[in-house]
């Protein structure tokens, strides 16, 4: 059960924060499902519940910082309260559904962004986005409120609903029972929100609001001004796409989930259950496609577009590994490792740390077992089945590169050395020789599989 922000606290004031509760042991089956890059709902409800307290945690954080005079000048303060206990007040109504608007990824790197914002001005100016996230979150969870909220440059922008574009700096949000107002002070309506069973849909001149995509409660994500990092992703640091500018992803993406269905519907479950947000991102010019995940925000899957629906169904598998690791990485340490980049691995020019080949060789992991069972569908045309094998042996010969660096290092915990022992263990099965072995350049660059 989701626990609130904060269960008692004295009138009028937000709550201290909470000592973080060791956490549990794993049990052992679940530990041992997880390496093997496979989940069952319970594992999964167990991952959002971390995800959770994780967010939780951090949020108490920035409330202690901002029990110091100097962190933020003016009514920084006095503004953070009243948001903080609006976000109790929906917690304690909703606890399910506001948990689901608080968990947003595009949340978590805002919320990254404020912990690290330099005291004075600055974090003052990071700490504005915190009434977007809690009237995002009490309109979710049919909390009935009034805010007033700055609309910076121009743009009010509500986390996993939708944004607004005004004249104005600042907007006046009213929610009564299912209906929500927007508008200027002293002015008309700019828009209406309709809330339902935690979903908000709205309408008016300027607003725009986030796509559901097919088949799952995603949202295609071109709008968040939090939706990547302000250095952009990755080397090449690549900027978020515009609204808008790439309108293939609701096909693509019912595509590659109707190959996750087809091929391996755990993992297809495993994924919408664990996606909240696609990202699109400025593709390089000539350049391979990429895709990331950041630890502050897992859940959120951030992409170039890609060619076919096979290869967004490996991105989608890949980055849910990332998001599955970083969760489980802060429920349970799996290593202790330094970010010191010393160790090759066969997917990358350059050296990573130990975390990065423990996340690169999970995401590898579970694309060698997809493909696996990708081949094992008994429609598939002989030249389908090939590539699916292609693929399987190539991430099969990645992982087992790299997975000797994990199984060496003092740096793993005793709960990281059993997580990799039974990666290898998996590893091993899927090299069974029940099928011939190919290799991955006999493909055609241009094929879907399946």
């Amino acid at each position: 059960m989701r626990r609130p922000v904060s269960p008692r606290r004295p009138a009028g004031r937000p709550a201290p924060p909470a000592a973080r509760p060791e956490p549990a042991p794993l049990p052992a089956p679940v530990l041992a499902r997880l390496a093997r890059t496979r989940s069952v709902p319970g594992d999964l409800a167990l991952l959002l519940s971390a995800l959770h307290g994780r967010r939780l945690v951090l949020l108490k954080s920035l409330l202690t910082r901002l029990e110091e005079p100097a962190a933020a000048p003016g009514g920084a303060r006095a503004r953070f309260e009243e948001h903080w206990l609006l976000l109790e007040r929906a917690e304690v109504r909703r606890p399910h559904l506001a948990g689901w608007a608080l968990d947003y990824p595009p949340v978590g790197i805002w919320l990254a962004h404020a912990l690290t914002a330099p005291d004075g001005a600055e974090l003052a100016r990071a700490l504005e986005h915190f009434g977007a996230v809690s009237a995002a979150v009490a309109l979710t969870s049919g909390t009935d409120f009034t805010l007033d909220l700055p609309a910076p440059d121009g743009t009010l922008a509500l986390p996993g609903i939708g944004t607004l574009t005004t004249r104005s700096p600042r907007l006046r949000l009213t929610a009564r029972g299912p209906l929500a107002r927007l508008r200027e002070p002293g002015g008309p309506t700019r828009a209406v929100l309709l809330r339902s069973g935690g979903r908000v849909t709205g309408a008016g001149p300027g607003w725009h609001g986030l796509m559901r995509l097919p088949g799952s409660t995603a949202r295609l994500d071109d709008l968040d001004p939090y939706r990547t990092p302000p250095a952009g992703v990755g080397r090449a640091a690549l900027p978020p796409a515009d609204h808008g500018a790439h309108r293939d992803w609701p096909r693509l993406w019912r595509s590659a989930l109707a190959l996750l269905r087809d091929a391996d519907p755990v993992r297809a479950a495993e994924v919408t259950a664990l996606l909240r947000c696609l990202v699109p991102l400025v593709p390089r010019d000539g350049g391979a496609g990429a895709s990331a995940t950041f630890r502050a925000a897992p859940g959120a899957v951030l992409a170039t577009p890609p060619g076919t629906a096979a290869a967004l169904a490996e991105v989608l598998v890949h980055e849910t590994q990332h998001s599955k690791l970083a969760v489980l990485h802060d429920l349970a340490p799996l290593h202790r490792a330094s970010a010191a980049p010393r160790h090759r691995v066969p997917w990358r020019p350059d050296p990573r740390p130990l975390g990065g080949v423990l996340q690169g060789t999970y995401a590898h992991l579970a694309l060698a077992d997809f493909w696996s069972r990708a081949a094992r569908r008994p429609h598939l045309a002989p030249r389908a089945r090939h590539g699916a094998r292609a693929r399987r042996d190539s991430y099969l010969r990645q992982v087992a590169q790299a997975l000797p660096v994990l199984l060496e290092s003092a740096e793993l915990t005793a709960v990281g050395r059993q997580f990799a022992a039974a990666m290898e263990r998996h590893r091993a099965c899927l090299e069974q020789p029940d099928e011939r072995v190919t290799r991955i350049d006999t493909l055609s660059r241009d094929g879907d599989v399946g």
